[in-house]
């Protein structure tokens, strides 16, 4: 099919509708909201860079086109890209047009690392980065849970165990009973995400953009996120959120575990919890994400009934050496 005659220019704050209806073509099973796109957006502040452009077809935006920083793997010259494209004019030169474009937004930040990640399904989009020098680097894999089914009496008894001794709570108890319960918190998370798998170099969030990814998040549920507490000190815990598009869905966030407590079933106490709260508030289905190289809870979710989708690809290209 013939190229399509493209605007491409920097997204504006009136795009994010248009640019959410997109998002939403591209992948009708995670669908997002305004609301939700823009939060993401709002943790961009400071050294961390967002970039985003856009392509207009006849007045209508058709695709989008984005790098940015990752606040956990920070790097100066290493960015994560993104784009899409309207299903109805995939193939028709658009994602080419915006990448080139984005190279050359780039250019002047001296960039020597891209990462970009794509659904192993997805067989346009990897083929797209493999043109473009992009070589694999890990895979995540998606997981669901069927709520209305599960049974949780197999894994009681371990569970019970785990905590005895241990008071198991929320963030929201917490937050009325602990002027300190913030601060608690963070520290648990820095500890726990720094081993967690991932493309670059863990770098700890400070206090401020930590509390927008999660505590601003507008799909934080305080209610289901579930603290394990060893005297006055946060050692695990475990979170969900919602999807304002899927209301019978809930995303698992982070489920967690200082290194002094790990294997002693903490992990698995705090997932039942969130099956629980799912479960009594009458969601369906609970998704999940980890990497491949993240074994311990792959099994604990495999274990529980999770089953997995089609793994989402993490790619790099690499476009200097370091120091060049």
């Amino acid at each position: 099919m013939p190229a399509l005659h493209l605007n491409v220019r920097p997204f504006q704050d009136e795009d994010y509708p248009a640019l959410v209806a997109v998002m939403n073509a591209i992948h009708p099973d995670h669908p997002r909201t305004e609301e939700e796109v823009r939060h993401g957006d709002r943790r961009f502040w400071g050294r961390f860079r967002l970039h985003r452009l856009v392509a207009e077809h006849a007045g209508r935006l058709v695709g989008w086109a984005e790098f940015r920083h990752k606040v956990s793997e920070y790097h100066p010259r290493k960015f994560f890209v993104d784009l899409g494209v309207h299903p109805e004019v995939q193939g028709r030169g658009v994602g080419a047009r915006l990448y080139e474009a984005l190279l050359q937004e780039l250019e002047p930040l001296n960039p020597f690392v891209l990462w970009a990640g794509a659904r192993e399904t997805s067989t346009r989009s990897v083929r797209f980065l493999l043109d473009r020098g992009f070589v694999e680097r890990r895979r995540t894999w998606e997981s669901r849970l069927a709520v209305e089914t599960f049974d949780p009496t197999p894994f009681q008894a371990r569970a019970e165990e785990a905590v005895r001794g241990l008071r198991v709570t929320t963030v929201a108890e917490e937050r009325e009973r602990d002027p300190d319960w913030e601060v608690k918190l963070y520290d648990l998370d820095l500890e726990v995400e720094a081993d967690i798998p991932r493309m670059g170099d863990y770098t700890p969030p400070d206090l401020q953009h930590w509390r927008a990814g999660l505590l601003e998040n507008p799909n934080w549920i305080p209610e289901a996120d579930f603290v394990v507490v060893d005297g006055d000190r946060y050692v695990a815990h475990s979170n969900l959120f919602r999807s304002q598009h899927l209301p019978k869905v809930l995303y698992q966030g982070i489920t967690g575990t200082r290194r002094a407590f790990r294997a002693r079933g903490l992990a698995l106490a705090l997932k039942l919890r969130t099956v629980a709260y799912a479960k009594s508030h009458g969601y369906r289905e609970i998704r999940t994400w980890n990497d491949a190289l993240n074994t311990p809870m792959l099994h604990i979710n495999e274990r529980l009934g999770f089953v997995r989708q089609p793994a989402w690809i993490g790619f790099e290209r690499l476009l200097k050496e370091v120091g060049s």
